[in-house]
């Protein structure tokens, strides 16, 4: 596709440190950070991907949009395809879309950009559909009203935690995936696919607890920017990088280790 992958596991003294951790049967908490510890050159490589910055772009301009009178042709100019505004359907399957019509052959793309589409996605279908009346109830004036929501401080603070929570769980779980399994069965850290989805479970729930600190200033960036008019992409960008910055930190420091 073009794009760099985060890369395979490293053989570093840190990735044999989580590989223990899975062995000895650790607790999510250690596990996350010594996760965020050992992917940490990985991660910062993947700082500046334009498919995050333009992600999150598209994250501000989505609830400006719906409070403008010309909701379609906003849409239409953001990416997305006539008649994305009848349904949150089509506004969450066109968001990928949407993002690559903004950065077509944009270089210095990894697979975190890819995962943050994908958390984008899952976080307006989870957020707004939690809102919008019953499958057969729903109108496009509905969602228009719901998605214009998220242009207020409080609101778009809440969109941005959900939507960094499910990144960092993604992220987590892309290094994890490739080794868990081998900690699964009998006489092993997880006895069963059944502990292994508990085990999953947990760790997402561990990065929405984690996301707090992405929600305690997202709001005020927002707010600030719109009023300033700097919702810019370089703006977006910026504020996605720090962000992942914090969640990194905020993961090692739960999990007691400051190295």
């Amino acid at each position: 596709m073009g794009h760099v992958r985060l890369g395979v596991l490293p053989k570093s003294r840190e990735w044999t440190q989580v590989v223990k951790l899975l062995a000895s049967g650790a607790d999510v908490v250690q596990l996350a950070g010594a996760v965020a510890i050992a992917a940490e050159d990985q991660l910062i490589s993947a700082r500046g991907d334009p498919v995050l910055g333009n992600t999150v772009w598209l994250l501000t301009q989505l609830p400006l949009a719906a409070r403008s009178d010309r909701f379609a042709a906003e849409l239409t100019a953001l990416g997305f395809t006539a008649g994305s505004e009848q349904s949150l359907l089509n506004i969450v399957t066109g968001f990928s879309q949407a993002v690559e019509s903004q950065i077509s052959g944009t270089a210095g793309r990894t697979d975190l950009g890819e995962l943050a589409r994908q958390a984008a996605a899952e976080s307006l279908s989870s957020l707004i559909s939690a809102q919008m009346p019953g499958l057969f109830g729903q109108s496009p004036d509905d969602l228009r009203i719901e998605l214009g929501k998220f242009a207020t401080k409080d609101r778009f603070a809440v969109l941005a935690r959900d939507f960094f929570a499910r990144l960092t769980h993604k992220t987590l779980d892309y290094y994890l995936s490739r080794v868990v399994a081998d900690h699964v069965g009998p006489d092993r850290a997880m006895t069963s696919l059944g502990e292994q989805a508990q085990f999953r479970g947990a760790l997402e729930q561990h990065c929405r607890e984690a996301s707090l600190i992405v929600e305690q200033y997202a709001g005020g960036w927002f707010s600030k920017a719109n009023y300033q008019g700097r919702l810019t992409r370089e703006a977006a960008q910026s504020f996605s990088d720090y962000a992942l910055k914090k969640m990194r930190d905020e993961l090692r420091a739960r999990r007691g280790d400051n190295v």
